[in-house]
């Protein structure tokens, strides 16, 4: 597997979902977020679904703690809500921490896709 994520854009529903299928390193990870931010299809006010689904097992706290970085910085630029899907109970613990740690950004953890995507389609301009 060359690449352990990739990117979808919904365009209707101005969302970009990240699709996991391992654990990438966190320079893959950023490197796909940012060619997704700088993507001519990403307009600000996009969410972001980060879809860790097929991932059993946590993320690293170091890897989280420079995710949280990265999308705070973003924070700064453009408005964007980032939402966390995950499939087991500690991976959902560490994304918690990482809505607990972000203080520019709109992150949140969810256990299924369709209730992230809701949460991304919330009315314009709220990012809680």
């Amino acid at each position: 597997m060359n690449n352990p994520l990739y990117v979808e854009f919904d365009l209707e529903r101005r969302n970009v979902r990240v699709v996991y299928q391992a654990q990438p390193s966190f320079e893959q990870w950023k490197t796909t977020i940012t060619s997704g931010l700088e993507d001519p299809r990403f307009e600000s006010g996009f969410g972001i679904l980060l879809d860790r689904s097929r991932i059993i097992n946590p993320a690293p706290s170091e890897y989280m703690r420079r995710l949280v970085h990265f999308v705070d910085k973003q924070a700064e630029e453009t408005q964007v809500r980032w939402a966390i899907v995950t499939s087991d109970l500690a991976s959902f613990g560490m994304g918690r921490q990482a809505e607990l740690s972000a203080v520019k950004a709109s992150i949140r953890t969810f256990k299924d896709r369709s209730s992230a995507e809701l949460w991304l389609c919330g009315p314009a301009g709220s990012l809680s």
